[in-house]
């Protein structure tokens, strides 16, 4: 489960740090072939926080990209067995003015996918710094190259899950907000 953890979380902080990276694209020119590149502005948040109380342990994944919609995912550890829920891209908002509200369906880990309920992912956010420049150009396998450029802005959040009867406090190593110019080429793309 820690796995399949890991693998939710590098995506949605991929596409993060995609969407994080940055580049303001002014009136690109047309590649060697003459397709166009693409360009989206995306603005969000993404949200990475573990936390344990009374015997469950929490991980819970957040996701938000004006762009590309809501994402959230959930896994929960506990003595009886191994829980977890998600979805996305929905178009819905987790995090705005200063909250952080989500709610996702909790199915039991193993054959029966039984339901368990709901997560109820619930705090604040507040900025903690000066929005930071960033830039990348990211090529990726296929020939195709992501330019990003814009800010991200650190987040200092105070969030809690309720989950199969218990209340965990969250501690979030990730939490950021940003604020991008997305410029996408691909090769032959009209």
């Amino acid at each position: 489960m820690r796995n399949l953890t890991r693998v939710a979380l590098a995506c949605l902080i991929g596409a993060g740090m995609v969407a994080t990276a940055g580049v303001a694209a002014q009136a690109a020119p047309a590649t060697e072939n003459g397709s166009k590149p693409q360009q989206t502005i995306e603005k969000g948040y993404a949200l990475s926080c573990t936390g344990q109380s009374g015997g469950v342990t929490v991980t819970v994944d957040l996701y938000q990209n004006s762009a590309f919609g809501s994402h959230a995912s959930l896994s929960v550890e506990t003595p009886h067995g191994e829980y977890g829920g998600g979805y996305g891209p929905l178009d819905t908002t987790l995090l705005s003015n200063g909250t952080i509200a989500a709610e996702i369906p909790v199915r039991k880990l193993d054959d029966t996918a039984e339901p368990a309920g709901d997560a109820v992912i619930s705090g604040t956010y507040a900025d903690a710094g000066q929005p930071k420049r960033v830039h990348e150009v990211i090529e990726d396998p296929a020939d195709h190259y992501v330019i990003t450029k814009g800010t991200n802005t650190q987040l200092e959040t105070v969030t809690t899950v309720d989950v199969l009867g218990e209340s965990v406090p969250l501690s979030c190593s990730t939490a950021f907000a940003f604020d991008l110019t997305v410029l996408r080429l691909t090769p032959g793309q009209d």
